[in-house]
């Protein structure tokens, strides 16, 4: 059972530590009812209402102003609709034609500059403005520019008094001829004629978008209804920003001729949110007009008090914290925002997605300015009280531990590698102590002594350290530094830090090294010593050590690794290292490899030799191979023997094939000339087939490359022996699929890895199902038609095994249908059967057994795909009248001996090829064939069966021609649960019938 211990601490802590938690308990139960127990909250929650409430209350007051005063223009655009139709039907304009240009609109315009001047002083507001517009919308929607005429007077201080003669206007917008009647000042941007240009969306958005909600509802009940605030923009050629509320002019009888507006520039609307009352004049607030679009939920300023704290026109990124609160978190700080939506747009309406609000934006900081101020007297009173708590504390702590210290650090500068002596302190418990300590000193001294004679007297180097970091002390054995090669340390005098700087000095040996233990390779006159250095780390900052001469085990180590990874007769790499190898280097992928070519060597001639002179010789034969082949391939060529007589080499790091092919061509030649002596002194030349395959070109893959090599040097043994030959990847695929088919075909029959589907057989006149025909399907990947199932059996003469296979798994699987009642009992099943063989009399025992009281519903169909053999065809009788079951013929009219087979096997059923009933009601030619067929099977009462039926026109060509039964995809597709008719076909066979 292990010990935990407390880490140590010296006795001052000990008094000290308590004695400073109370003090700073004392303090914080005093500080902590005022700062926890919510004050400091409610202060911050007092500052934040006090912002909440001014924004609110100039939210109404804004709100009052834009509803009830700017956008108050109802009146004054009846007027003008009004004075509009008088004109009209005086004949003095044309209003269709109104909004071409100025002279067209003179008329109207020079009649209601009045109501606008009217307008414009009763609402206070900074401008107002008609634009005369008869296009269509969607036309200029799409124009880079647009011009239209109109008028526009603007008063850049409203609330003064006005002038009698209006001196205190300017026309902004307005013709010549109407300046010169009006006689009123124009300003610096004066045009003729408004521009609208799509550099500039909004002034296009504040003419178009109440025009087109004009156009879509003329008999809206008010024009608050289309009415439009647009966001900040200008008059071209104009630097004063200015928000504007639009409304369409629409005559009684609906015609939109343009629209009405006013403006409120954002200088005069800076006037009505002024900032310096959010936080007592401070100027780092600030009162925000902005719209949250519903769309995207993206808030956008459209005025900002105080630019210098929330830009004009930016988009917002506002956060809202769980209690609701909302803030804009800035590079360097955090600002508190209060939002107070303004209902400036009726519900439905077309810009309600538009949601203006007024907010009052302050630092959170200012927020909590006073808060903190209670913090910091707070503060200042607990460091006070703490000072005095922790200074009274450490004063009489230190009295106490006083003694104590000196005894201990006495003891920390005793020399450990002696017996040490300590002063007496007069203190019973502790001169007890000292004696204690003087004791155990000695008996450690004297243990240390006898272990380092022990490891003298070891049969191996060894020596051992330790190292006490805590206690900067170090003890190491008698001949440590031998081991490492130097006798001329003197270990007896060495202290930590010089002990590091030695082992330092050997960091440049080091062969191996991990968190246990580092392995040194130093040189010693012609041979290397291999030293190992293990250490563990202790508690209490320890760490112990041994060093031992292990070049022994090292040496015997490397030479069995030697024999492991290489041939004992040639030297060469054996099959395991030429694995290991091949990982590693394929790890390194085509960075590494670039080209390169595996190449696998069979030796020819070894077995004659081998048979002939005896296996010396035949060693001797494989030994000048493997001499052969370190000559002539280039040096970092992986070379390996991996049996008796077979071999691998890789090149790799090639730029280019051509570079592989002239080495291997070069190593060709090279072999050409070597030769052993046989006896009788004949000499006898080197000879081997190869294969290589190619990377990447052939595969990336080493598995793959060692097939697609070993595939090569097949197919040269067996056509050019004595040859190197390339991988051919079409004769490996042609070779494979065979084989793979061949495979497959063995496990189908062995696994019985087949299912077999069930198509019905309906009565033509009932539309009753009659029977099911069971139909194989093969389960493996490549191998699941019947027809080659049936072709690759026939070539491996397993055709008897493929008849036993098919009626062991048909019957057992018709009789599983029949226990779980998705076959009616009286329902036959039709089962292929092959002419030329028979069961076996296994399957027929089992077949029997397993399907007692079903055997008279087993009808064998006996294709007609090959010649018939007698005596399979005889045991077949046999077995049809034991039991008491009947033939069909399948396929009939499309092998080459039907009428023969039909005389000789005189079925109970004909089924007509598929190929005849496909398009007979199209060709008279099948219907003839199948009438002929009818007549001679009705007359000899066997039942004809159309199969392969697709259409309904085919379906009702047989039952016209007098089929008895029918069998098709138009039916019923095979499946593995037996499908039933559906009532559409039903009903069709019945119509067809009457």
């Amino acid at each position: 059972m292990s010990m935990k211990h407390r880490k140590a601490k010296p006795i001052l802590k000990r008094i000290l530590i308590p004695m400073i938690l109370l003090t700073l308990l004392e303090v914080f139960l005093l500080s902590g009812t005022f700062i926890f127990g919510g004050t400091i909250k409610e202060l911050n929650q007092n500052a934040r209402g006090i912002v909440q409430g001014k924004v609110q209350n100039r939210s109404s007051y804004l709100q009052n102003e834009m509803l009830n005063n700017w956008s108050n223009v109802s009146y004054t655009a009846q007027l003008i609709s009004a004075k509009a139709e008088e004109l009209e039907s005086d004949g003095m304009l044309d209003l269709s034609a109104v909004g071409d240009n100025s002279e067209a609109c003179y008329p109207l315009v020079s009649q209601i500059s009045g109501y606008l001047i009217d307008m414009l002083r009763s609402n206070k507001v900074t401008g107002a403005f008609v634009v005369f517009n008869t296009d269509n919308p969607d036309t200029l929607r799409g124009a880079d520019q647009i011009t239209k005429p109109g008028i526009y007077f603007r008063d850049l201080d409203p609330e003064t008094s006005p002038s009698i003669r209006n001196s205190d206007l300017l026309i902004e917008r307005g013709s010549v001829e109407l300046v010169h009647s009006l006689d009123i000042a124009t300003d610096s941007a004066w045009k003729p004629q408004f521009v609208f240009s799509a550099q500039n969306p909004e002034t296009m958005n504040l003419f178009l978008n109440p025009y087109e909600q004009g156009v879509l509802n003329p008999k809206a009940d008010s024009l608050t209804e289309l009415g439009y605030w647009s966001k900040p923009h200008t008059l071209t050629d104009d630097d004063k920003e200015m928000i504007s509320y639009t409304v369409p002019l629409i005559t009684s009888d609906g015609q939109v001729y343009g629209v009405l507006g006013m403006e409120i520039t954002l200088d005069y609307l800076s006037t009505m949110l002024p900032y310096e009352e959010l936080m007592n004049d401070r100027n780092d607030a600030s009162y925000l007009v902005l719209v949250k679009n519903d769309a995207d939920g993206t808030y956008q300023t459209i005025f900002s008090s105080d630019s210098s704290c929330i830009p004009q026109g930016e988009e917002l990124h506002i956060r809202t914290t769980e209690d609701g609160l909302q803030y804009i978190d800035m590079e360097e700080e955090k600002l508190f925002i209060d939002i107070d939506y303004l209902q400036l747009y009726d519900s439905n309406g077309p810009f309600e997605s538009d949601h203006w609000g007024i907010a009052g934006v302050v630092r959170e900081r200012d927020i909590t300015e006073f808060s903190r101020h209670i913090l910091n007297y707070i503060g200042v009173a607990i460091l006070v009280t703490i000072s005095i708590g922790i200074g009274g504390s450490i004063l009489v702590s230190f009295m106490i531990s006083r003694p104590i210290h000196i005894v201990s650090r006495n003891m920390q500068r005793m020399n450990t590698q002696k017996k040490i002596r300590l002063p007496r302190t007069n203190i019973l418990e502790f001169d007890q102590m000292e004696r204690s300590i003087e004791k155990l000193s000695s008996d450690v001294i004297d243990s240390a002594t006898k272990f380092a004679q022990i490891l003298n007297k070891a049969s191996i180097r060894i020596a051992g350290f330790e190292l006490n970091m805590e206690y900067n002390t170090l003890f190491i054995t008698d001949g440590f530094f031998h081991i490492f090669g130097e006798n001329d340390v003197p270990s007896q005098t060495l202290d930590i830090n010089l002990f590091i700087q030695e082992m330092s000095s050997f960091d440049i040996y080091k062969e191996e090294e991990n968190e246990s233990y580092v392995l040194y390779k130093i040189p010693y006159g012609e041979r290397d010593t291999y030293i190992r250095l293990s250490y563990s780390r202790l508690e209490g900052r320890r760490i112990i050590g041994v060093a031992e001469d292990i070049t022994k085990t090292i040496q015997e180590k490397q030479l069995l690794e030697h024999e492991r990874d290489h041939d004992l007769l040639t030297g060469l790499k054996n099959r395991r290292a030429f694995q290991r190898i091949m990982q590693q280097l394929f790890a390194g992928g085509e960075m590494l490899l670039k080209k390169a070519a595996l190449v696998m060597i069979d030796l020819d001639n070894l077995k004659q030799i081998n048979d002939k002179y005896g296996h010396d010789y035949g060693d001797k034969y494989i030994q000048a191979a493997a001499d052969s082949f370190r000559k002539y391939t280039p040096p970092d060529t992986v070379i390996a023997r991996i049996s008796g007589d077979e071999f691998y080499m890789f090149l790799y790091g090639y730029q280019t094939e051509e570079e592989i092919s002239q080495k291997i061509k070069l190593f060709r030649e090279g072999i050409a000339k070597e030769y052993i002596m046989l006896p009788p002194m004949q000499r006898v030349r080197l000879k081997m087939s190869g294969g290589i395959s190619w990377y990447p070109r052939d595969s990336r893959h080493y598995e793959q490359l060692l097939q697609y090599s070993d595939f090569a040097m097949y197919q040269v043994k067996h056509s050019t022996k004595g040859e190197i030959g390339d991988f051919d990847i079409g004769a490996y695929h042609s070779e494979e699929y065979i084989s793979q088919n061949r495979r497959e075909l063995t496990e189908l029959l062995e696994r019985e890895e087949v299912e077999y589907f069930f198509q019905p057989i309906v009565d033509a006149r009932t539309g009753r199902i009659f029977a099911y025909e069971a139909l194989m399907r093969g389960k493996m990947p490549t191998l699941r038609s019947p027809a080659e199932i049936l072709s690759l059996a026939r070539e491996e003469h397993k055709l008897d095994k493929v008849e036993d296979l098919t009626w062991r798994m048909a019957t057992r699987t018709y009789m599983q249908h029949i226990r779980e009642h998705k076959i009616d009992d009286d329902c036959k099943v039709f089962i292929n059967s092959l002419a030329d063989y028979r069961l076996s009399n296994q399957a027929l025992e089992r077949i029997e057994s397993e399907c007692r009281g079903y055997l008279d519903h087993f009808v064998l169909e006996i294709t007609e795909d090959s010649e018939t053999n007698k005596e399979a065809m005889d045991v077949k009788r046999v077995i049809v009248n034991r039991w008491n079951s009947d033939f069909a013929l399948d396929d009939y009219g499309s092998g080459y001996n039907g009428e023969r087979i039909l005389l000789e096997l005189a079925p109970k059923y004909i089924k007509i090829d598929r190929e005849i009933i496909f398009g007979i009601h199209l060709n008279t030619d099948k219907q003839k064939i199948v009438e002929n067929t009818i007549s001679y099977a009705k007359e000899r009462n066997i039942k004809v069966i159309a199969e392969g039926i697709e259409t309904e026109q085919e379906m009702k060509k047989v039952i016209e021609l007098g089929a008895d039964y029918l069998q098709g995809y138009y039916l019923a597709r095979p499946d593995a649960e037996p499908p039933k008719i559906n009532d559409y076909v039903l009903k069709q066979i019945r119509e067809f019938q009457n």
